[in-house]
């Protein structure tokens, strides 16, 4: 091979190894770019997801704060000084977010102006009335939480509960038998089968819808008085 032959030869080689270079430096530039938008994808995402996440706590808390002021307005200062013991007892037995629910019911029963704030003494087989607030506080969330756990079972919705509060278990295990979801028509015949039929007058703003009358058995408008002190 000559030298021109030679150096023609050179030449190509160091075109082709050019051109090479110029391939791999192109495919790292691209997958360098890539890379960066990968990263800066996933940086967006994060912020957004934090933003999103941070929207949706304060979305939350502003809720709360709603709610817990229309809660002020519905219940009593009476039964508002037990909210603090309420929310410990309901969360020892891991129901504490029926605590609305619970302080609605001793609305219901008492205002928070007798001993036994949640006329709970009976569901421990006591005479009426045998216990003191903090007392009745901590039976009403055991016993509230027996009803739940029933409740689940048997399936149940919690205005069942609500009900069987006053009630007692059996009407859980009646609601069942009859589709699992409470209704004021079911309360009213489980009163009339436990009352054997027998009535009294009941002059009260929440029955004035049917008549001002009763079974003499539980009172079967305890939902309907137990919801106007919900806050939803």
């Amino acid at each position: 091979m000559d030298d021109r032959q030679r150096k023609t030869n050179d030449r190509r080689l160091k075109k082709i190894r050019e051109k090479r270079n110029r391939e791999r430096q192109a495919k790292l530039e691209y997958g360098l770019a890539i890379g960066a938008g990968i990263c800066f994808l996933l940086i967006c995402v994060a912020v957004l997801s934090k933003w999103t996440k941070a929207a949706h706590e304060k979305k939350l808390m502003e809720e709360e704060r709603e709610k817990e002021a229309r809660e002020e307005e519905l219940l009593s200062d009476s039964v508002l000084q037990y909210k603090d013991l309420m929310h410990y007892y309901a969360a020892e037995e891991g129901i504490e977010s029926h605590v609305p629910v619970l302080l609605a019911i001793m609305e219901a029963e008492t205002k928070g102006e007798r001993d036994d704030v949640m006329q709970s003494s009976e569901s421990l087989g006591l005479e009426p009335n045998s216990l003191g607030p903090e007392a009745s506080i901590e039976q009403a969330c055991s016993y509230y939480s027996q009803l739940l756990d029933i409740a689940e079972d048997q399936g149940c919705d919690e205005k069942s509960v609500i009900q069987a509060y006053n009630y007692g278990p059996g009407y859980l295990y009646y609601v069942a038998d009859h589709g699992g979801k409470h209704s004021f028509d079911l309360a009213v015949s489980y009163a009339e089968e436990m009352s054997g039929g027998r009535t009294s007058a009941y002059t009260h703003e929440i029955a004035d819808f049917n008549g001002n009358w009763m079974y003499l058995y539980g009172n079967m408008y305890y939902v309907k008085l137990v919801e106007q002190y919900l806050p939803d």
